[in-house]
């Protein structure tokens, strides 16, 4: 046989065989594709949205993934700012997500971010993180980047679940985010509800300590309105006479009184009362208990 045949002949089959490798290993890569399964979530470029609610007491920045559930950055008043992720179909049991900053798709120079691992618990919100994560995925967001959830399915953990926050339409809800965030009341009610201000022997002025006490409670409850009164209750230690105790009881309540009108709180919602030393907090027969007796006690109340 020709030299030049037998040559060609090898030819052909070794191009046959790399051809039948080729299309196996297509056929095996689509099959891998289909047994490892991929779920991603995304808003569309319709469809994506960014809305802020504002007020005093609560800073909210919500984006709805279609079909997964809706992330959430937020702040309450007297907190530092946190994020979660409302989830449709709760998971059963704990695991792990990865967050990924992913470039836009047009943005082929720039490299992918990866911003660790972290647990995630049963219930509604899986994903829940501090502070310095919550800015953290602002920031990337900021800069075009698109934070990706990485996971497991929470069914068998056998297909791979993406969820995206898209870019589109953020910036503009991030900058009223931030104004409500700068104006927002810097106390808690729970931390504010109620005060007790203490006075020296005998007197009835405000201390420096008082004032102070009192200007976080008037900043709060001058910003929420659902506060409908301000109860006032002046107090004695048990030195000197009953008539005596009565009157500087009163000229204490008064004086925190007169403070909280002078700092345009309403009189319509005070409600102001003294009880001399008749309701003791401590024991009189100490020094440190009589301190603690000479008090006017503030306390906001909602409707």
């Amino acid at each position: 046989m020709d030299r030049h045949l037998i040559l060609k002949d090898k030819h052909v089959r070794t191009m046959r065989q790399l051809i039948r490798f080729f299309v196996l290993g297509l056929i095996a890569g689509t099959a891998g594709q289909a047994l490892a399964g991929q779920l991603n979530y995304e808003a569309t470029l319709e469809d994506s949205s960014w809305e802020t609610s504002s007020s005093p007491l609560r800073c909210t920045l919500k984006h709805p993934v279609k079909f997964f559930g809706q992330a959430e950055f937020y702040q309450l008043a007297g907190y530092r700012q946190k994020f979660r992720f409302f989830i449709n179909q709760s998971p059963v049991r704990k695991g792990k997500v990865t967050l990924v900053s992913m470039p836009p798709e047009w943005k082929h120079n720039r490299k992918s971010r990866n911003l660790g691992k972290y647990s995630y618990r049963r219930g509604e919100t899986p994903f829940r993180f501090n502070r310095k994560l919550s800015l953290r995925l602002l920031s990337e967001l900021e800069q075009g980047m698109r934070p990706v959830f990485k996971f497991k399915d929470w069914g068998d953990g056998h297909d791979d679940v993406s969820a995206v926050l898209s870019t589109v339409r953020f910036r503009d809800a991030l900058a009223k985010f931030r104004v409500c965030v700068g104006q927002i009341i810097p106390y808690d009610y729970n931390k504010v509800k109620k005060s007790m201000l203490y006075f020296n022997s005998g007197r009835y002025k405000l201390t420096v300590k008082a004032k102070r006490k009192l200007e976080g409670m008037i900043a709060y409850l001058i910003r929420d309105h659902s506060v409908k009164k301000v109860y006032v209750a002046g107090h004695t230690d048990n030195v000197g006479t009953h008539t005596d105790n009565n009157e500087l009881s009163e000229r204490r309540a008064l004086a925190v009184r007169d403070y909280l009108i002078s700092r345009k709180v309403p009189i319509s919602k005070l409600n102001v009362k003294y009880f001399g030393k008749r309701k003791p907090a401590r024991g009189n027969s100490t020094a440190k208990g009589r301190a603690k007796n000479r008090r006017v006690r503030v306390e906001l109340e909602r409707e």
